[in-house]
């Protein structure tokens, strides 16, 4: 169908201004579901294959056709960053249309957000906390914000589905829909979705109307190399020393003149090895500028290092972390170069697909780094991260494979948020009115009304809530503390950094208050600390010569048992891959001989003081078998996901009989216990007889014993 002649005509003034022949398949499929159908639709497709305007021509058609009396659209996104990116991207499709685009976070002026309340209309992109604190004060104003809404679309949906950020955000969709009257179509983006059907049911969450999926079946073509790099333990320095150079040296030439984006599993490795690459610029007497990108440097530097990408010169260099991995427009990028493999295949999939734009082959080069001085990086002999690259190499290269996020059964920490949020801008409510307004909600349908009972008892009983004679239940001083505290519409834990600002403006932000004199690394330099604010709390900083290690604490996310099955197929097969190196090569097939000498693929090896236990388990599998080693064992010592040494008298088939005692739900409260505790935000305030069922629900594997595989 030829879908140009119905578009408004900016929009195809636009298609001719950015030189299209035509629309590509994914659009195409997009448009006859959003323009035919009425349903929601998941648009599921590699980076920068046209996701966004396949959502948002239909949505501006939409608009401009039938203008609403309302916002006519809600874009979320999950970072600022992107949203900012994607206000940028609107502007050249809306040129001479009356439509109206507002963003909508922390870093807006409150000109433009007051503009758009005095006139609710267009277009309004804004974070999930902002939306949700947005609902809870203006609920008399939802008819006049939101009641003609017509579309709700969600980006990035993969990095929501996962967490309790993302069920929090299908609480507010659903209590702005029944405020506001309303019954928007959702549009769910990604490009990493393998289980469309959980991603379907999470997008239609409590709607009523299904969702179709499209997607354009093809992958672009992937060149993966993975190169392979050893460093000797810290007693040889010397050694330390040449290996460390001549490994950034093989770095630097690989993104030399090039545009590029260089990854890293962390803050800490993205600022040492800027510095690093800063240091070989310098000593080359190149022109080319360093930049680093991640969610601790100020946004003026980030979105320098966007702007040097997206100028495609190659006389830039940006090391980043996940604030580049989602979908901000960085311009064509020649390559990807990934340090250390990523945490997951959908990571893989997402940082390589952020090469290869406009329909060209995706490259990436993973440079395995074996580190000697960190106990995970040589295991008993093998090289787990080179094993761990290999192993998702297969699983997204030949089996297409990522992996599906979990969406949580028993969120009682969000119920609890949820609750002191319907109550906070209100008179009261009774306990029938929480069930059918709250507990009806899409993320706690699996909670029963007497779950809910015993969580509200017990929000009582703490002084957060009290009730009236009529029943009606209130919220005391200490709720209110809780509910309006600056950081209360956010259900994670944020961490308040200390800004560090230089004479030329901000430069980002740290974790930890620092003396005087201090050094800092941050934004690829090192700096000395001349002042400190600790009440602000900021730092006033100069450029300095040496070296520092600045440390951020961030989660990890866990890994699939997929993952680790096919780790052991790996070292169990004598299969060479053609994406290695000489050097990783050689070194996979040391490790093979090194797993199968120490018994690794065996899963259990008897020692004279107990046993050494490889599970080869996902993470949720192998804490859960942990937990139980340490109610049966004398001490166990582990080295996840990978490793377990329990010191015991019993044999395997006696320790096996006595892990099967706590194997069941009944036990969760003893697993939940016996190890690292949940720290969710609002965890502490439900009783653990809930938690422990939320905690069985969402974190153990109970059924791990039955996929040890033992040979």
């Amino acid at each position: 169908m030829n879908w140009f002649d119905g578009l408004p005509w900016f929009l195809k003034e636009y298609v001719h201004r950015s030189g299209w022949t035509g629309f590509r398949e994914i659009q195409e499929k997009a448009f006859g579901v959003l323009f035919k159908e009425d349903c929601h639709l998941l648009i599921s497709s590699g980076t920068s294959s046209g996701k966004t305007e396949a959502a948002m021509f239909p949505v501006i058609s939409s608009i401009y056709s039938n203008p609403p009396r309302s916002i006519g659209a809600l874009y979320v996104g999950p970072l600022k960053a992107l949203i900012d990116d994607q206000f940028q991207r609107l502007g050249p499709m809306l040129r001479d249309s009356y439509i109206e685009v507002t963003g909508w976070h922390g870093d807006v002026g409150a000109g433009d957000k007051n503009k758009l309340m005095e006139t609710p209309t267009g277009i309004l992109q804004i974070t999930p906390e902002s939306l949700q604190n947005m609902v809870a004060s203006r609920s008399d104003d939802m008819d006049r914000l939101f009641g003609d809404l017509r579309f709700v679309i969600i980006d990035e949906v993969h990095a929501f589905m996962g967490s309790d950020r993302g069920l929090q955000l299908l609480c507010c969709l659903e209590r702005l829909e029944t405020l506001a009257g309303c019954e928007p179509r959702r549009i769910g983006l990604s490009a990493t979705i393998a289980d469309t059907a959980s991603a379907e049911e999470w997008l239609s969450a409590n709607t009523g109307r299904k969702t179709l999926t499209v997607s354009d079946g093809n992958v672009s073509e992937r060149d993966l190399r993975i190169l392979y790099y050893g460093f000797p333990d810290d007693e040889d320095k010397a050694g330390r020393t040449s290996a460390a150079n001549s490994y950034y040296r093989r770095l630097y030439d690989e993104v030399r003149g090039k545009s590029c984006i260089v990854f890293a599993n962390s803050r800490l490795i993205a600022e040492k090895t800027a510095r690093s690459l800063s240091k070989i610029a310098a000593s080359r007497g190149d022109s080319t500028e360093v930049r680093v990108h991640h969610g601790s440097i100020s946004k003026e530097l980030r979105k320098a290092a966007e702007d040097g990408l997206r100028e495609g010169s190659g006389r830039s260099i940006t090391v980043a972390t996940v604030t580049l991995e989602l979908g901000i427009d960085v311009g064509s990028l020649d390559s990807v170069v990934q340090i250390d493999t990523p945490y997951t295949c959908s990571g893989l999939v997402q940082r390589m697909g952020r090469s290869g734009r406009r329909g060209g082959p995706q490259s990436m080069r993973l440079f395995c780094r074996e580190d000697k001085a960190l106990w995970w990086s040589d295991l008993d002999g093998v090289s787990m991260d080179l094993v761990k690259a290999a192993a998702m190499a297969t699983l997204v290269l030949e089996d297409g494979w990522t992996e599906t996020e979990k969406v949580a059964a028993l969120p009682f920490g969000l119920l609890f948020h949820q609750t002191l949020e319907y109550l906070r801008f209100g008179a009261g409510a009774r306990f029938s009115m929480l069930v059918s307004d709250v507990l009806s909600l899409f993320p706690f349908r699996r909670i029963t009304k007497e779950e809910y009972a015993e969580l509200v008892k017990n929000m009582i009983a703490e002084g957060i809530l009290m009730r009236m004679e009529d029943g009606t239940l209130l919220m005391t001083d200490k709720g209110e503390r809780i509910s309006s505290d600056r950081d209360f519409c956010s259900v994670f834990t944020v961490r308040r950094e200390v800004e560090v600002r230089c004479a030329d403006g901000p430069v980002g932000s740290i974790q930890e208050v620092p003396e005087v004199d201090d050094l800092i690394q941050l934004a690829g330099r090192v700096w000395r600390v001349m002042s400190v604010d600790p009440k602000a709390p900021s730092a006033e900083v100069e450029e300095t010569d040496g070296s520092a290690n600045t440390l951020w604490k961030s989660g990890v996310p866990g890994t699939d048992d997929r993952v680790m099955r096919r780790m052991r197929e790996v070292l169990s097969c004598d299969r060479d891959f053609p994406f290695m190196d000489d050097s990783a090569v050689r070194r996979l097939n040391e490790s093979r001989i090194a797993a199968r000498a120490c018994g690794m693929l065996d899963v259990c090896v008897p020692t004279e003081w107990g046993m050494k236990i490889y599970p080869w388990l996902g993470t949720r599998g192998f804490d859960t078998m942990a937990r139980a080693l340490r109610l049966v064992c004398n001490r166990i010592t582990v080295y996840p996901p990978y490793r377990i040494d329990a010191y015991t008298d019993m044999d395997w088939d006696g320790l096996i009989g006595a892990l099967s005692s706590f194997s069941d739900e009944d036990f969760a409260e003893d697993l939940m216990h016996a190890g690292k505790p949940r720290n969710g935000k609002y965890d502490g305030h439900v009783p653990d007889r809930l938690l422990a069922k939320s905690f069985a629900a969402d974190c153990l594997d109970l059924a791990y014993l039955d996929k040890l595989d033992v040979r």
